[in-house]
């Protein structure tokens, strides 16, 4: 293997441009976000144009393998950019990286570092010994950094994410995240509510938690902190409008959490709450850790003290062994439970878990229209939902103000999308201020209306 490096990567007098493409969820986002501040406060300029830039990251997802191909796709445009013009840097950074280490480079040579998502605060130093080492470097020769809060460039708007916790110790059989995140560590509850204060400061009213298995924070904590200790902690950060999370596992969803958000005035009604199958059989064979029956006694809880509370969901078809009967299961489930809303996946076998190369996978054709029946399903009860409002009057934050198309729009409490009109002669609301909306219309897609 070719690890040598072209000697056009010795540091320039010229400041430093760089470019990132960002593949997965809200987790990588904020880790871009992350990369982009250490970035900035060394002197780098962000550029839109790959041409441009001296330092190209490409951060991966590798949930499924529809996004390991997208990667790849972009990574093989890119890598034209490199061999065009050896000045620059091209970066792999994520979970994909994590996973694949030295094959991406033996397949593409021309990337310079490979580096996991834990490694993102060493960014610098990866830079650093490959430009003096001049050759390619794998963030897994990095010493694990401890889990600091570097600075991080967001975008401008009145939602922020913050990460509280990394990592996941659950064992489903079909995820990769464990071993692409590594174990799960949380940060000092002081350190997110710093955070949560320098981001009202900076104009953001909303926060949302984020971590592999948020609802597990504080496990191993020297006090004893747990995840209601810390929304209850950020209910009193001043300014702050609206907090979220994402994403709970149902084993650690307990009363503490629930009593928690039941008397906090800025946790907002909504749960995203993971289900994955309606079926026992298949929920056992996914390792989830808890029945269909569990599941719904924490559902029974969480209505109970939250009545109004909006429930979304993920749930999986097509796994291995899958029978017509487990599928009608989770549409039984769906039925049941009555979602707000839902993100369904087809199975995607990932190398590296315990249900990779295990036989039984439907055929293509068959989880194609479980799929589709699924998804009808949720659409119609979603819209059902949607119309069950129309008349009533909600409380959204104003994310966007467009004055050219006089609309404004935002989110309500439960996560429900709200479009309204700028009636003639109205004062548009600002980015940041909560308005009322009396709803008239809506699609699945969300509300609409015009301002109380």
């Amino acid at each position: 293997m070719d690890n040598t490096t072209p000697d056009s990567l010795a540091p320039s007098s010229v400041p430093p441009a760089y470019h990132i493409r960002t593949f997965g969820c809200q987790m990588n986002v904020h880790d871009s976000e992350r990369m982009a501040g250490i970035l900035a406060e060394a002197g780098y300029l962000p550029t839109d144009d790959p041409e441009q830039a001296s330092l190209i990251i490409v951060n991966t997802c590798t949930v499924r393998d529809k996004a390991d191909q997208k990667a790849l796709s972009d990574l093989g445009r890119l890598r034209v950019l490199k061999k065009e013009g050896g000045e620059k840097i091209l970066a792999v950074t994520g979970c994909m990286a994590e996973r694949e280490q030295e094959r991406l480079h033996r397949i593409m040579p021309e990337i310079d570092l490979v580096a996991g998502p834990a490694q993102v605060r060493n960014l610098l130093p990866m830079i650093d010994r490959l430009r003096a080492e001049k050759r390619f470097q794998l963030g897994r020769d990095f010493d694990l950094p401890e889990m600091t809060t570097p600075p991080a460039v967001r975008p401008p708007g009145v939602t922020a994410l913050l990460t509280v916790q990394e990592g996941c110790d659950k064992a489903c059989s079909y995820c990769v995240v464990p071993r692409t995140r590594g174990p799960e560590r949380s940060r000092p509850i002081e350190s997110i509510v710093s955070e949560a204060r320098s981001l009202v400061e900076q104009g953001y009213r909303e926060v949302t938690l984020l971590g592999q298995n948020v609802n597990g924070y504080g496990k191993g904590a020297p006090r004893g902190e747990g995840f209601a200790d810390l929304l209850r902690a950020l209910d009193h950060v001043d300014g702050l409008l609206r907090i979220r999370f994402t994403t709970s596992h149902p084993s650690d969803l307990d009363l503490s959490t629930i009593d928690a958000m039941a008397r906090s005035s800025k946790v907002m009604p909504h749960l995203h709450l993971p289900v994955q199958s309606g079926s026992n059989r298949m929920l056992a064979a996914m390792e989830r850790g808890y029945t269909l029956e569990e599941y719904r006694e924490k559902i029974r809880h969480l209505r109970a003290a939250i009545p109004e509370v909006a429930l979304t969901t993920d749930l999986i078809v097509g796994f291995c062994d899958e029978s017509e009967e487990d599928f009608r299961q989770t549409l039984d489930a769906v039925a049941e439970f009555r979602f707000d809303g839902a993100f369904c996946f087809i199975y995607s076998p990932r190398p590296g878990t315990p249900a990779y190369g295990r036989e039984g996978i439907p055929d293509r054709a068959v989880s194609l229209d479980r799929f589709r029946r699924l998804d009808e399903l949720l659409a119609r009860m979603v819209l059902e939902k949607n119309r069950g409002r129309i008349g009533m009057a909600e409380e959204i934050l104003v994310e966007r103000v467009d004055l050219e198309s006089r609309f404004f729009s935002g989110r309500t409490p439960h996560f429900r999308t709200v479009r309204s009109r700028l009636l003639e002669g109205e004062t548009p609301p600002s980015p940041g201020e909560i308005v009322r909306v009396r709803i008239d219309s809506c699609t699945k897609a969300g509300l609409s209306g015009a301002r109380v």
